[in-house]
């Protein structure tokens, strides 16, 4: 055991609060999280499956990080196998090692975490002896595909269900293939990727997946948090007397992912995060969050604020995550309610049309002098065709209310290389920027002082399960030619500081958001060799374009499309036709009409229980009745 390594883990162990440490539970279980510590700190999801796994009495579970440059300098010296964070404990010792996984581009920290830890990347080349290779997260919602072949189970869906029914049946079944066999046999929330042969055709497109088991379900089902498949590890809990725990699953009808360990070297360690909401009812089509977690869902102020008061003595701040943050319901009550218990106030990204008085006024009390906004173009016309339902003058009205606070300093968040983009919607980029930029001069007068416009440029990445699903990205020489042009207009502007993602990078998000298995080999040589994922796709002979530089048909069968999101096809081709034509679309029915997108009867409310069903509009509960 390297001493520096073990020394620099007690260190990081100092500097917190909250974590968990127990022995001799039945099973051991290693939470991985595919980047360093000071940004996996930062997840929510980290944070949430840690307390969840830790809340099961038979469950120990500690934490595992890609170690930082120095730390792996001693590992690659020692040849030390990648060790938990806890008990500084090699993970190949575990039962479970558990990844969580936002980033599509952290599938290659994935192989190379599972390469340190000295555990076979591939999950054929493993045995009884390993630990389970399980992947969760929200990029197991989109395309699991390019890991497929080194994980042996695929979380589909939200892990505040699925850890309760995975831990059920890794208890219940003795050997590795009942395991996944019985996982599998649910239909919902869990794909075995070794019980599914890839059958292609001549042209390297797939056929079909085909189930090699008797009673492995054709596609397998999302998992939303209103089902409640609890039942197992709760009936197990009053059977052996556990009062504990059958009192926590009773009362988890609602449940407030929050920060669990207080580490405030890390970043945005400093503060509360709390999730207020998932999911949003906008739809804007580029947009894999909004459609992957849809139907929008809230957590109840009086959780949200339960929390708040919890924590309070411990820390004056608070951020508040979610997609769409005053898309809440009860958010007056909940800001209303954090500025008695003065609390500074931060917020995820905003859309524009929701800023309002009231949360200005707040994160004005908290000074926050940056607010980071969504444009997303400067083209009218290109807002509809992402359905981003806002115009240039808009736009401009409402980072004047922002200006206007004092506030002078705006981050914004535009992509260029969108479907049917034109010279002419670029140019109107430096127009909507000069814009911006002299309504902030305007305001800064009264404050004797000037702020900042921050552009942030990124190119635009189709993504699964969303309208531009079918897609290509730009030709990677012509985003970066047009990246190019966009920062250089930019940049001629006073008071303007343009930042921008390369077009490489946006291309390797390409190639793991709609890559198929065939993509793993890249993944893993990559890690392998500590090569960039260009020169791999040389040495391999890869063609990466198949996978992202053509158009799709609406006939092709995506990587993707094993999982069933809920979404029905017909609802995403509308829309992809509608983008086409600049056609813009009704929100969710959680704000307005129904836009009949499939998820609600197939995935969330089907299983939901009448107490959820009913504080649905109208039309919903009308469909439901009709479809159950």
């Amino acid at each position: 055991m390297n001493k520096r390594i073990v020394e620099s883990y007690k260190q990081k162990l100092a500097g917190e609060e909250g974590f968990t440490i127990k022995h001799g539970a039945t099973l051991r279980v290693a939470l991985c999280y595919p980047n360093t510590h000071s940004i996996g700190m930062a997840n929510l999801g980290m944070h949430t499956m840690y307390e969840l796994f830790n809340k099961i009495p038979e469950v120990s579970c500690e934490r595992v990080f890609l170690p930082d440059d120095a730390e792996l300098k001693e590992y690659e010296k020692s040849r030390t196998p990648l060790l938990s964070l806890e008990t500084q404990t090699p993970i190949r010792d575990f039962d479970v090692v558990a990844f969580s996984i936002s980033f599509e581009t952290d599938y290659l920290n994935m192989a190379k975490m599972l390469q340190l830890s000295q555990i076979p990347v591939w999950a054929k080349d493993r045995n009884h002896f390993h630990p389970l290779i399980v992947m969760g997260g929200a990029a197991s919602f989109l395309n699991p595909e390019p890991i497929a072949d080194f994980t042996d189970i695929i979380a589909v869906g939200e892990g505040e269900i699925l850890v309760y029914q995975l831990v059920d049946a890794i208890l219940e079944n003795e050997t590795k293939d009942e395991i996944l066999l019985n996982l599998a046999k649910i239909g919902r929330g869990f794909y075995i990727p070794s019980l599914y042969d890839v059958i292609y055709n001549d042209d390297g497109t797939i056929f079909d997946y085909i189930p090699n088991e008797k009673g492995v379900p054709k596609r397998v089902g999302r998992a939303l948090s209103a089902v409640n498949p609890k039942e197992g590890t709760l009936r197990r809990a009053l059977k052996r007397g556990e009062t504990e725990l059958a009192d926590f699953l009773i009362n988890q009808d609602i449940f407030c992912p929050s920060t669990s360990v207080w580490s405030p070297k890390a970043e945005m360690g400093d503060r509360l995060l709390v999730e207020i909401s998932r999911g949003c009812s906008q739809g804007c089509r580029f947009c894999w969050a909004g459609y992957n977690y849809y139907p929008p869902r809230v957590v109840p102020a009086k959780d949200i604020l339960a929390k708040a008061k919890e924590w309070r003595e411990k820390t004056d701040k608070i951020g508040l995550v979610s997609t769409a943050v005053c898309d809440h319901p009860e958010i007056s009550t909940i800001l209303s309610e954090l500025r008695k218990m003065e609390y500074k106030i931060t917020v995820s990204s905003l859309r524009l049309d929701q800023i309002s008085d009231e949360l200005l006024d707040a994160l004005v009390e908290s000074k926050d002098q940056q607010i980071a906004v969504a444009p997303e173009t400067g083209s009218d016309r290109l807002r509809r065709v992402i359905n981003k339902n806002l115009t240039n003058d808009e736009i401009v009205d409402i980072c004047g209310s922002v200006f206007d606070r004092g506030m002078l300093t705006v981050k914004l968040y535009m992509m260029v290389g969108l479907p049917t983009e034109t010279p002419e919607d670029l140019d109107e980029m430096f127009v909507l920027v000069e814009r911006i930029k002299n309504r902030m001069l305007e305001a800064g007068k009264k404050f004797g002082r000037a702020g900042k416009i921050i552009p942030s440029l990124n190119g635009f990445v189709p993504k699964p399960n969303t309208p531009l699903q079918w897609d290509a990205i730009c030709n990677e020489k012509e985003l970066k030619q047009r990246i190019k042009y966009v920062c250089k207009g930019m940049s001629k502007i006073p008071n303007v500081e343009v930042r921008f993602m390369s077009a490489k990078i946006a291309h390797e998000q390409a190639l793991f958001s709609s890559g198929d298995r065939t993509v793993s080999r890249v993944i893993e040589a990559a890690a392998r060799n500590n090569d960039n994922i260009r020169e791999t796709l040389q040495k391999l002979n890869f063609d990466d374009a198949f996978h992202i530089s053509r158009n799709r048909n609406y006939e092709e069968f995506l990587p993707w499309s094993i999982v069933d999101s809920g979404l029905s096809f017909e609802f995403l081709k509308t829309e992809h036709e509608k983008a086409q034509a600049a056609q813009s679309s009704k929100p969710c029915p959680a704000v307005e009409k129904c836009t009949t997108c499939g998820v609600c009867p197939t995935t969330w409310l089907a299983d939901a229980p009448s107490s959820l069903i009913n504080i649905q509009p109208l039309k919903v509960k009308q469909n439901l009745a009709i479809t159950i």
